[in-house]
Formats: structure tokens, sequence, C-alpha cells
């Protein structure tokens, strides 16, 4: 992007700078420095503002992403939903004691 965005920014300020500081005539040799001051000034105001409005224009909003996992719902204990959450998450479930075993051998109540 940064391609797309620095060369015609870098061209439009070099032919702004190169058409305000050539000096037409011999006799004004002594304004070449006001000229290319002038010039510079011109080519770098120029060339920020295209880059700028490049930029603004192709910018993106990035915005969070709220995911919703199957882990985020928990059912109250004791209802047939949470039986039947419990039962699906865990194979050690045991619908009596409302405990599951974990892999480290603990047992854990369903929440």
């Amino acid at each position: 992007m940064l391609k797309k965005v620095a060369l015609p920014a870098l061209f439009a300020g070099a032919l702004t700078f190169a058409a305000v500081s050539a000096a037409p005539t011999p006799a004004e040799a002594g304004k070449k420095t006001r000229n290319f001051l002038l010039g510079l000034g011109i080519g770098v105001a120029t060339t920020a503002l295209i880059a700028t409005a490049i930029h603004k224009k192709k910018k993106r909003k990035w915005r969070r992403r709220h995911y919703r996992s199957h882990y985020s719902y928990r059912p109250r204990p004791w209802t047939p939903e949470w039986y039947d959450y419990c039962m699906n998450k865990y194979r050690s479930f045991n619908p009596e004691t409302g405990y599951y075993r974990t892999y480290s051998g603990r047992y854990r109540f369903c929440r």
C-alpha cells in the first residue's frame, strides 16, 4: 500500500517543486534561493496533502469481533438443559452426582 501512495505523491511533489523553483530568466538569478525554498515548501505540502487524502480514503476501521463459543452458555444446574449440556460436554459426567472426572483424575461439578 505504501508504494501505491508514495509514487503519486512523490511525483506530484516533484512536479510542483520543479515548476515553482525554476527561474525564468538569468536576470532573476538572485531569486533562485527564494524560489527554491518556495518550491520545496509547496512540494512538501502538496505531497503531504495528497498522501493523507489517499491514506484516509483507504483506511480500514478495525472492529472487535465477537465470537460466541458453545462454551459460553451454561444452563442452571439440575435442569433438563443442564443434564443435556453436561452429558454432551463431558463423557465421564455422572447425572446422579452432577460431577465429571477430569483427565488428571479429579472430580469436578459441572457448571
